[in-house]
Parts: structure tokens; C-alpha cells; sequence
């Protein structure tokens, strides 16, 4: 093999070792938020990691219930939405216990 050819398989591995970590990050952070969702009593399923139908709807119906644009996209201000949401539901517990 000359250096051109290894230089582009090492390229390339880099590349699919980086496309495997980002993939493996995103399941991490869908799983993340399907137990939110489901904590929140949106998501029915087993968190798996995977963006399916279930997840889907279970986004949109914390959307709406927030009363923001029901997209069904985890987005960013989706993401900050369900933490806000679920910052709110844990924070009266927080309290019972206190007292």
C-alpha cells in the first residue's frame, strides 16, 4: 500500500469511528429523554434510545400540554421544555419531603 491509500483508510476510519460515537451519543440522549417523557407520564415504552413513533407522540403531547408549537422535533428548546417541565413536577415533592 502507498501513503495516499493509508492515508485515506485512516481518514476514513476516523470518520466512521466519529459517525459511530455521534450516533451512540444521540441514543444515549433520546433514551435520556424518553425516561424524562415518561417520568412525566408522556411516554408509555421501555426507553430504548431509539426516535420512533411512541417518542414521537409522547414529545408532541408535552408540547401541547406546554402550550407551545407542537412539532413532535426534539430540538433544543424541546429538550429545555421537558427538563423545565420535569424541574417543575419534582420540585413540590422536593418540598414535601423538607416539611
Amino acid at each position: 500500500m502507498n501513503k495516499k491509500m493509508v492515508s485515506a483508510i485512516v481518514v476514513l476510519l476516523f470518520i466512521f469511528g466519529f459517525v459511530s460515537f455521534s450516533f451512540a451519543l444521540q441514543q444515549s440522549v433520546i433514551m435520556d429523554y424518553q425516561k424524562k417523557l415518561k417520568t412525566l407520564g408522556y411516554y408509555t415504552g421501555e426507553p430504548h434510545g431509539k426516535l420512533d413513533e411512541a417518542t414521537i407522540e409522547a414529545i408532541k403531547a408535552c408540547q401541547k400540554a406546554c402550550g407551545v408549537a407542537v412539532t413532535g422535533k426534539m430540538d433544543k428548546g424541546t429538550c429545555a421544555l421537558i427538563d423545565k417541565a420535569l424541574k417543575e413536577k419534582e420540585q413540590p415533592m422536593k418540598e414535601k419531603k423538607a416539611e
